[in-house]
């Protein structure tokens, strides 16, 4: 179940009207609840708060009374501590482009940063409980529908009734579910995000195309390795690759969206898996493992992206008796 631990209350609605917290208020509640990573939470709360972050973020590492501390920031400017550079602020304590407003800097910056960026998100999938047993999940279960003779009564079915879909639909689930298109997204969404200067946009491409590129690289390794053969006769069977990136792209959608986004992804990544099998492309079990490592890494991937406090979810927070909203720390377990 999910617990919230400390709530930390970074604005107040009075009766009177909206009042923006005291730089005070918010210096007390930082010291007092959250003894590391404050840059995070301080970047976390310029989002639903009207502080800016320039301020929250000196405040959360001491520095309100520096005279700086009353004068009006972008949202956007980064913190300036020691050891880096002005204008620039480390992905780790970063939401958003590295340099707003300017985009090829940015673009530079998030090429530059990528080799990190992937190996920590890689260590996060891969050392996560989920994830490993998720994977030992869609080796077993490829094992088992193969075993149960499943792979075979689809073949028999398909060789007496042939394809269920015509060149249109078996287009729409080639094209659509290939990891190719899906990078493509991600890239211009990357892009757009960069351009527009819309943090949301940007962490959520990031978030992706870390997470294809996994996705990717894992499916491509045991393929490599298994080496089985599809109806069609060509090798590299096990497991799909149109499959797993269909539903790690639908996943790592679905997991800060909710189902609005999320479910129609979902629904077409299982028409993909569909498709897959119609066209004899694969056979039952390579879509079904590959829809399993499409989402468990998808998933690890989107939650080592959400922004974390000493180990806990930062979650917006309302109070629907008295009004007063901001964030909550809380831990599941």
């Amino acid at each position: 179940m999910r617990s919230v631990l400390i709530i930390i209350v970074a604005a107040a609605v009075t009766t009177g009207g909206c009042s923006q917290p005291s730089e005070q208020f918010v210096k007390d509640a930082t010291r007092d609840y959250v003894l590391d990573n404050t840059v995070q939470l301080a970047q976390a709360s310029a989002v639903v708060t009207d502080v800016p972050y320039g301020v929250l973020a000196r405040l959360a590492v001491g520095q309100v009374d520096s005279p700086e501390a009353s004068q009006p920031r972008s949202p956007d400017e980064p913190l300036k501590q020691a050891g880096q550079s002005a204008g620039y602020t480390p992905w780790r304590s970063r939401v958003g482009p590295a340099y707003p407003g300017d985009f090829w800097h940015s673009f530079g910056r998030w090429a530059k940063e990528l080799p990190d960026t992937m190996w920590d998100d890689t260590k996060a999938t891969f050392t996560d409980t989920f994830s490993l047993v998720g994977i030992g999940l869609a080796g077993a279960a490829g094992i088992a529908v193969n075993a149960s003779g499943a792979d075979d009564s689809v073949q028999d079915h398909y060789t007496k009734n042939g394809s269920q879909l015509n060149k249109f639909g078996d287009m729409v689930g080639d094209i659509g579910g290939n990891p190719g298109l899906h990078f493509a997204l991600a890239g211009a969404a990357m892009l757009t995000g960069i351009a527009t200067e819309d943090n949301q946009t940007y962490e959520n491409a990031a978030t992706m195309i870390n997470a294809l590129a996994i996705t990717g690289m894992t499916t491509l390794a045991l393929k490599g390795i298994v080496d089985t053969r599809v109806p069609n006769g060509h090798r590299f069977g096990w497991p799909s690759g149109h499959t797993s990136s269909s539903f790690c792209f639908a996943t790592v959608i679905y997991d800060p969206s909710g189902p609005l986004y999320g479910l129609p992804l979902m629904a077409f990544a299982t028409f993909v898996a569909y498709e897959r099998v119609d066209a004899r492309n694969h056979d039952f079990s390579d879509v079904v493992s590959g829809a399993i490592i499409g989402y468990v890494i998808g998933h690890a991937v989107a939650k080592n992206h959400q922004v974390r406090v000493a180990g806990m979810d930062l979650i917006p927070y309302v109070n629907p008796r008295t009004g007063g909203f901001g964030l909550a720390l809380s831990k599941r377990w």
